[in-house]
């Protein structure tokens, strides 16, 4: 049998900020540098993003795109790709894919990964870019393929590939339970709900707040910490004030370690409503930490409602404290849960599982090795 050849891929992601697909571009190039392909990122040069490169040495090229319709951007991105001899071009993010069309007629692959779950209109703009414009679409979850088949994508050119984390940071720490809990001014007995991701709209804060506000006038007093970033901050902060939670909720921003902060908490609550996979989820499922999620998107490919967490509606605050207040007063099934969940997290969604995923549908597009 013949050695594989070695590939030459570039991942395209111009988020700014960090996120769930900036943590999958960046595991996804790790790994395949680390087996000795040559993966680079074109990234804005002034995002978190970039910086985690540079922090671990990972090859990236500057690329910024404004918009769906950067000229300039597209321009910058055909030159790039045309001198520099790739074998496959990656798009990780809707203003990515939106650059597929100008790389037609370069003797490059290309093939993008979308993460949302929410409807793709049917038309001519989604047939080229989905069916003329890349060689294959990489969906995180079932409810992605299925937003992409209710467009008309065929579905040979869709490959599900789940999202991955790198489940061995997820370690249990009595240390880092009392050192994080320590710096937030959390005490040993308190009940801490942990909740991470960007403070926007569509990751239903409110329900959470709300939720929070009924288990405190039930005489269940938790405390929350709300790990994110956005355009909520301030009047989450002020709504939380106005239902008397000012003690109980923390918003501290973004939160950089969030194994430590995972380690530290006792529940992990995620209610947006609608996500295509959810990787703050699996990360919490690596920690072993009981989940309460949103029975939304691709999430219930991870919670198996009773068995390795609680589903509950979107946008239902009573349904999200009746579970929650059900872990405080069952705690052996809360733990039960979270075994279970860490079990299914390093079965099916270790980081690793999704790279040698990615890299096998590389070399299937590409033709097999040369």
């Amino acid at each position: 049998m013949r050695e594989p050849s070695v590939l030459k891929i570039l991942h395209v992601d111009p988020e700014r900020d960090w996120g769930g697909g900036e943590a999958q571009v960046m595991g996804l190039t790790a790994y395949l540098c680390r087996i000795g392909h040559r993966s680079e990122v074109a990234c804005d040069p002034d995002g978190a993003l970039s910086r985690k490169l540079q922090e671990q040495g990972l090859p990236r090229q500057p690329l910024r795109i404004h918009s769906h319709v950067d000229v300039p951007a597209a321009w910058r991105l055909r030159r790039l790709v045309r001198s520099s001899n790739y074998d496959l071009v990656h798009f990780h993010t809707a203003r990515a894919h939106a650059l597929s069309p100008w790389l037609r007629g370069l003797p490059v692959k290309r093939a993008v990964t979308r993460r949302m779950d929410y409807p793709v209109k049917k038309g001519r703009w989604t047939h080229l870019l989905y069916c003329q414009s890349v060689d294959t679409v990489i969906a995180i979850s079932a409810r992605v393929q299925a937003a992409l088949l209710a467009a008309e994508v065929p579905a040979v050119r869709i490959r599900l590939i789940p999202s991955g984390v790198d489940t061995s940071r997820f370690l249990p720490s009595s240390d880092t339970r009392v050192r994080i809990r320590h710096a937030y001014g959390f005490g040993e007995h308190d009940i801490v709900v942990l909740s991470v991701g960007a403070l926007v709209e569509r990751k239903g804060h409110h329900t959470l707040l709300t939720a929070a506000h009924q288990l405190r006038t039930q005489g269940i007093q938790l405390r929350y910490l709300v790990c994110g970033e956005g355009s909520l901050h301030t009047s989450l902060q002020a709504e939380a004030q106005a239902l008397g939670l000012e003690r109980d909720v923390l918003f501290p921003g973004f939160c950089r370690d969030i194994p430590d902060h995972l380690a530290m908490a006792d529940f992990f609550v995620h209610v947006p409503l609608w996500e295509g996979l959810g990787v703050a989820v699996i990360e919490a499922l690596s920690a072993g930490l009981p989940v309460v999620a949103s029975q939304v998107g691709g999430i219930p490919e991870l919670i198996e409602h009773e068995k390795t967490g609680l589903l509950v509606p979107p946008q239902d605050p009573t349904a999200l404290a009746t579970a929650l207040s059900r872990l405080v007063r069952e705690p052996l099934r809360a733990s039960a849960l979270g075994r279970a969940g860490r079990t299914l997290a390093q079965s099916r969604f270790d980081m690793t599982l999704m790279a040698k995923a990615n890299e096998a549908l590389y070399y299937e597009v590409l033709g097999g090795a040369e």
